[in-house]
């Protein structure tokens, strides 16, 4: 009889991990309102016990990626109410007006192969946003700037 190992995390084999980032991709063409899918994606996350950790990923005024691991339980919690250090990100706050929220984009939810990002994580991108859930001017996220069709004016 083998031991058992002291954690069991989640690994999908790439085959079922294409499959489930394609279902993924196309709620988002079909345009599947994010609440559904929010819902879905918090459903799994709870069903899921092999996850424990959730990547939420942002770029910063230069376009550097940078990432934040969030406990899956915690993250389950707070979805509405993740905080971080501003001050911290280089362009991005001051000391003084460090505390900043992230706003999970719940349709950019993916699944990653464990031999990068390690096992029992998935990733999901966030937006920047102030204290008062306003976005934050220095985020060039996709709720904080307007779009190019919404910002044309309309001609004849």
């Amino acid at each position: 009889m083998s031991p058992s190992p002291l954690r069991d995390f989640l690994e999908i084999p790439c085959d079922t991990l294409e499959e489930m980032n394609l279902q993924a991709q196309a709620q988002r063409v079909n345009r599947v309102p994010a609440d559904k899918i929010r819902e879905e994606r918090m459903k799994y996350l709870t069903d899921e016990k092999r996850i424990k950790a959730v990547t939420v990923c942002f770029t910063d005024l230069e376009g550097r990626f940078h990432m934040l691991d969030y406990d899956k339980k915690f993250l389950m919690k707070s979805s509405d109410n993740l905080t971080f250090d501003g001050s911290s990100i280089r362009g991005f706050s001051v000391q003084s007006e460090s505390d900043l929220r992230l706003t999970i984009d719940w349709p950019s939810f993916y699944w990653m192969p464990s031999d990068i990002f390690g096992p029992g994580k998935v990733l999901v991108f966030g937006t920047v946003e102030n204290q008062d859930h306003s976005p934050y001017q220095g985020d060039i996220g996709p709720g904080s700037r307007p779009t190019p069709r919404a910002s044309t004016p309309r001609t004849g």
